[in-house]
């Protein structure tokens, strides 16, 4: 009789610890999907924001395709869109960009103000290059290569990038892109 006793102390100890384990696996594991969650979010945000820069290049470009052709045919160097950078519109300024928006957290309570924007990022072209024109066409047509970056201020001296490179033909006399 005493060693039944001792059976159901033991059986109720491997319960118990069986139930903590099951628990503290469960309570880790939601731990890192909460991570990679955000690791994804800053990294579609990158992304996205890359596209955005594509965007503001290629409008730049529709709308002045023979001041841009100009620039490279008179001998100028560098980078005729350095300027196009979100960092210099205080709108899309954001995260470590502005120094305001720096205390913002999403993931911890009173935090996140709905007037405010979550994350930092800002886009930039890094680099155009006229990569050829054809002028025996009907209409004029010039290629360039153009390289654009983006970077997402995750906090916590994280950041998170993503670069885009695309090739574009435009006619340098209807703004058209192909």
């Amino acid at each position: 009789m005493k060693d039944r006793k001792g059976i159901a102390i033991v059986v109720v100890l491997f319960f118990a610890f069986s139930i903590a384990i099951i628990l503290f696996f469960m309570a880790s594991s939601n731990t890192n999907l909460a991570f990679q969650n955000k690791q994804t979010l800053y990294q579609m945000q990158a992304y996205y924001l890359a596209h955005s820069a594509m965007q503001h290049a290629k409008l730049q470009l529709r709308l002045l395709p023979k001041e841009t052709y100009e620039f490279f045919v008179l001998g100028g160097s560098g980078n005729p869109y350095r300027y196009i950078d979100s960092s210099q519109y205080p709108p899309l300024a954001m995260g470590v960009f502005s120094q305001e928006k720096k205390t913002y957290d999403l993931f911890k309570a009173n935090k996140a103000p709905d007037n405010v924007f979550p994350y930092g990022g800002k886009y930039w072209v890094e680099d155009l290059q006229l990569h050829g024109s054809h002028d025996l066409m009907k209409m004029t047509q010039d290629g360039y290569k153009i390289l654009v970056k983006s970077e997402i201020d995750g906090g916590k001296n994280k950041t998170f990038s993503d670069e885009l490179e695309e090739v574009v033909i435009v006619s340098r006399y209807t703004g058209g892109i192909e």
